[in-house]
């Protein structure tokens, strides 16, 4: 009689463990995120949930049109969501309501919700950062107010839109060209 509650005092520690142990090694894989505001309209919206793929970036850069998480330099708490738009090195710049990248127009009309409403002065990404840009630009604060954005301060890379139900799936890759 013993031996079996001891076995069952067993398997319930080790049920236990084992859920802690999946617990704590997704978390170190993915994290979910709730899009707050419509900066990031129409790709994402306000109040939709999000997975975002930690190790994305472990072997490989963020490359232009990938939509990323990342803590926002004025306030560490806060985490953002934006699509890269320059990478290292890169002059950007805004004109006219088109984005620049070392004097190319980028071409954004695959998810674009409002054209820019200012001009940006052109600048020079530092190594190591990153520009990025809400798709909804007239409703964004990204790194025409807060700067580029540097590479340790990257969560992940936005995989997958858990909510609302209709929303359900992989967030697609987009790649902007640099029109000549």
């Amino acid at each position: 009689m013993f031996k079996r509650n001891s076995n069952i005092f067993l398997e319930i520690t080790e049920t236990l463990l084992l859920a802690a142990l999946i617990f704590l090694g997704t978390r170190l894989l993915v994290q979910n995120f709730r899009v707050e505001g419509p900066s990031m309209l129409p790709s994402l919206g306000d109040a939709e949930f999000l997975v975002v793929n930690k190790l994305a970036y472990l072997g490989t850069d963020p490359g232009r049109g990938d939509v990323i998480v990342f803590r926002s330099p004025r306030s560490p708490d806060e985490d953002l969501v934006k699509r890269v738009v320059s990478l290292p090195g890169e002059t950007v710049e805004v004109r006219n309501g088109q984005v620049f990248v070392n004097g190319q127009v980028l071409d954004e009309t695959t998810y674009i919700q409002n054209q820019v409403a200012r001009n940006t002065p052109a600048i020079t990404v530092p190594a190591d950062a990153y520009f990025v840009m809400g798709d909804n630009r007239r409703q964004s604060r990204d790194s025409r107010d807060i700067g580029a954005i540097p590479r340790a301060s990257i969560v992940g890379r936005v995989w997958v839109v858990y909510w609302p139900l209709g929303k359900i799936g992989f967030l697609p890759d987009v790649e902007p060209a640099v029109i000549p």
